[in-house]
């Protein structure tokens, strides 16, 4: 369940196209993709330089940050007071690309570098269990994880590492199904069908 999920399911409705959603391994997830195993990546797939060379994708659907994350007692308030401390993140994820540009804060991280994880569960039950001292997730994802956790746990600093665009992402040949999708979800925000699912999930 979820946000993307019931923005897909209306997309492909609209469409009158048969679909079932599929786990993959989020690091492998372009190969999934260029495998054949899948056909879309459509779960929180922020647009880079780099995944732009290797997929086709639809115009942005969603605004996204990578935000940070401390437990609400922590001393961590600025990006500054990262220095020395274990940072936690999702291997494969934009928040992984986001904290390996800025290479002075990742030299100044506990170990001189990120403890990855296979989910941002993970990475979150860590935070909760003191293992780690920081997260750096989506805001889309983080804001509804806090929100069934208990804000008053956690802190959002102010300090983020910038704004990016989510995107539903598919095999560089497949324009066809690239540019249906692309135009339903132009028909869902035109009739005002994507505000109501995005007040359902993030209110």
């Amino acid at each position: 369940v979820g946000f993307d999920v019931d923005l897909a399911t209306e997309t492909f409705k609209r469409l009158d196209m048969k679909f079932k959603f599929q786990p993959i391994d989020w690091a492998m997830k372009e190969a999934e993709l260029n495998s054949g195993n899948i056909d879309a990546i459509w779960n929180g797939y922020t647009l880079t330089e780099e995944r732009k060379k290797k997929v086709s994708y639809t115009d942005s659907y969603l605004q996204n940050k990578q935000l940070i994350i401390t437990l609400k007692n922590s001393d961590i308030k600025t990006k500054k007071d990262i220095n020395g401390k274990v940072l936690g993140t999702q291997q494969g994820s934009a928040a992984l690309e986001a904290i390996e540009k800025d290479t002075n804060l990742v030299k100044s991280l506990d170990n001189g570098q990120p403890i990855l994880y296979d989910t941002f569960d993970n990475v979150f039950r860590d935070l909760e269990a003191k293992r780690v001292d920081v997260v750096v997730a989506d805001e889309t994802l983080a804001r509804y994880y806090i929100g069934k956790k208990g804000e008053e746990k956690y802190s959002v600093l102010e300090d983020n590492f910038g704004k990016e665009d989510y995107v539903v992402a598919f095999r560089k040949d497949d324009t066809e199904l690239r540019d249906k999708v692309n135009n339903a979800i132009k028909e869902i925000k035109e009739d005002k069908t994507f505000d109501k699912i995005y007040t359902k999930w993030f209110k």
